[in-house]
């Protein structure tokens, strides 16, 4: 939705419960992407017929709400055995087998 049409949803007055949660949504997305283009805060408000304090507290309110981070569900991998590796002055502990292997060839 571009300003013009979010200023007029703005306009027509919000219901007994507030503005929907449509309009909140498409003004926040509008915010987000002109706040992107580097536009102050103040101007998107501007651009909108809103109170900037209005606009920073919904802003403030959807940061609250949460969002699904996606996750990835892993195999649990398997207990490794430690091992104690020491050639000369070199030490290496904590690490398994692989990660010796690994140490051993960066370091070559």
């Amino acid at each position: 939705m571009d300003a013009i049409e979010l200023k007029k949803q703005l306009a027509q007055g919000r219901g007994r419960r507030g503005y929907p949660a449509e309009v909140k949504n498409a003004v926040l997305a509008y915010a987000s992407k002109r706040r992107a283009e580097r536009v102050s805060q103040d101007k998107v408000a501007a651009e909108l017929g809103m109170s900037p304090q209005t606009l920073c507290y919904w802003r403030a309110l959807a940061r609250q709400r949460g969002k699904v981070a996606p996750v990835a569900i892993v195999a649990k991998r398997e207990p490794t055995r430690e091992v104690l590796v020491e050639c000369g002055p070199l030490r290496v502990h904590g690490l398994d087998v692989a990660g010796v292997a690994e140490l051993l060839r960066r370091l070559g």
